[in-house]
């Protein structure tokens, strides 16, 4: 069975507006929220050629602006695993296995509150790579930015957990003035400040 992109779209839409649907006490407070989450991702295109999956963790602030926006501030960190085919491994030397790639993301963005915890969110910033040699990198900072949607699922005193599935794009290492794409699910623990 193929899941498609519109169909998780979907999934996440209705999930959100079930909650919505709930009485008044499930909204969600206007104050900063702090919370810390693990990352997983897929990369996809020619990035998913050389690396296999992406995990890691983050820390995000998130602060309103208003009732339904919030500016939010991430950082992460995120680990690459290689495809350890070597005669795939574009970026790689023949019969020498690839390096892990490993990064430090560091973003800025805004949420949007669709309904009551239903949001959209897009985030831009730099990732940072910390074993350039490892991978011989060229760059060692690349601009990083993608959409994400998601949910807030209340839980008692105060606490969240954030649910987000976004698609990332993060400036290639190598010069080429390529973007590595991937799809990746964010799913964290949150408290109210």
């Amino acid at each position: 069975m193929k899941i498609t992109l519109k169909k998780i779209i979907y999934l996440i839409a209705f999930v959100g507006f079930t909650f919505s649907a709930k009485a008044q006490n499930t909204a969600v407070p206007d104050t900063a929220r702090l919370t810390i989450g693990l990352d997983a991702g897929k990369p996809n295109g020619g990035f998913g050629n050389s690396y296999k999956f992406d995990l890691g963790g983050s820390l995000q602030l998130d602060a309103p602006l208003t009732e339904k926006f919030y500016f939010t501030a991430n950082l992460g960190f995120d680990t690459y695993f290689p495809n350890n085919n070597v005669t795939s491994n574009p970026i790689g030397i023949v019969n020498v296995a690839p390096a892990n790639m490993d990064l430090i993301p560091l973003k800025v963005g805004i949420k949007y509150f669709l309904i009551r915890t239903f949001y959209v969110q897009g985030e831009v910033g730099e990732s940072y790579l910390l074993n350039k040699t490892a991978v011989y990198g060229l760059d060692s900072f690349g601009l990083t930015y993608g959409p994400q949607i998601g949910l807030l699922f209340k839980l008692p005193n105060r606490k969240y957990i954030d649910a987000g599935f976004r698609y990332e794009f993060q400036q290639s290492f190598y010069g080429d003035g390529g973007y590595n794409k991937m799809f990746a699910l964010r799913v964290a623990y949150g408290l109210n400040l």
